[in-house]
């Protein structure tokens, strides 16, 4: 790849020892609708400075020309010398995965805005958070609900979507200013399709306040397509004024990304998810979503796959 393409740094926790590296040879970047953090995975050919602790390394920045396009902090990182070269390798998760692996303070949340479960939590470095001021009149978190579960009650309750996380570690819940892309004129090397059902469920049932079981949503799509899978569960207090808006939106996220398209294309624009694609190429025609991304970069190029999902929260629609 290009040595001016991608540049990469990797700090110390005091940010008092860094690594810059331009000469990446390998590298992907992985972001999906329903994960609440990217991931990056990487091979590096660097000078490794004297007195540069290996332990001690623990965030990652990668640019794409004069953009940063990945912050977070390191899962593993692996320094081998050989023949006169110092080879960095290591993944790394944005710094929105501690939403989903911290606990939300519990109990119950009146006219709720993102900014107030922001603020109800612990600081989270380096996390953003779209400013919008719409409220919910109430949000309950349980105990063990993730401040990611908490954000997800909120962003169903006001606008019936997932949240979803764009540039450097952004917490969205609303889908605003979405760039619209078109691929029709790109080097597509690749066509996907395809569908994944494993975690949908048939029907659920949700006891009432008597504890019978009330309320069920069945989800037609998974029976037509002859899964049988139920499921019984405790009143749900996060949905008591709204209990079916709460079943079906359990039963929209257990299909989540049943059915995709999508094809790979030489190149990188920077997509962000939720950015609203269109492509008329050859066999391939239709419109839909970033869903799921993933840029690869080495020696042979760079290459990033656009996936577009078609489930309770997207659509794909096809334009033959």
């Amino acid at each position: 790849m290009s040595s001016d393409t991608f540049s990469m740094q990797i700090k110390n926790a005091s940010a008092s020892a860094i690594m810059l590296f331009t000469r990446i040879i390998s590298l992907t970047l992985t972001k999906e609708r329903y994960t609440p953090f990217f991931t990056l995975e990487f091979t590096a050919d660097g000078i490794w400075h004297d007195g540069l602790d290996t332990k001690d390394l623990t965030t990652v920045t990668l640019a794409y020309g004069q953009t940063d396009i990945f912050f977070g902090r390191t899962a593993g990182i692996s320094h081998k010398k050989t023949a006169g070269r110092d080879i960095v390798s290591g993944r790394a998760f944005g710094f929105t995965k501690a939403l989903s692996t911290s606990d939300a303070l519990p109990g119950m949340m009146f006219d709720c805005t993102l900014a107030d479960i922001a603020a109800a939590n612990p600081t989270m470095p380096n996390v953003g958070y779209q400013q919008i001021s719409d409220s919910a009149s109430y949000i309950y978190v349980k105990e063990s609900d993730t401040v990611w579960t908490a954000i997800a009650a909120l962003s169903i309750k006001l606008y019936e979507q997932y949240p979803y996380i764009t540039g450097m570690n952004r917490v969205n819940i609303k889908k605003l200013g979405q760039t619209q892309r078109d691929y029709s004129s790109e080097l597509i090397t690749a066509e996907i399709d395809g569908n994944n059902f494993n975690n949908a469920v048939s029907c659920i049932h949700m006891q009432g306040t008597q504890g019978t079981y009330d309320y069920q949503y069945t989800d037609t799509e998974a029976t037509r397509r002859g899964i049988m899978r139920e499921r019984y569960i405790p009143l749900d207090r996060q949905w008591l004024s709204s209990p079916t808006l709460g079943l079906k939106h359990k039963m929209y996220f257990s299909r989540r990304g049943g059915v995709y398209k999508g094809f790979t294309y030489e190149g990188f624009k920077n997509e962000q998810l939720c950015d609203t694609v269109s492509i008329n190429s050859g066999s391939l025609s239709y419109s839909g979503e970033v869903s799921k991304l993933i840029l690869h970069a080495d020696k042979r190029g760079v290459f990033t796959t656009v996936i577009s999902y078609d489930d309770g929260y997207s659509e794909i629609v096809n334009n033959e």
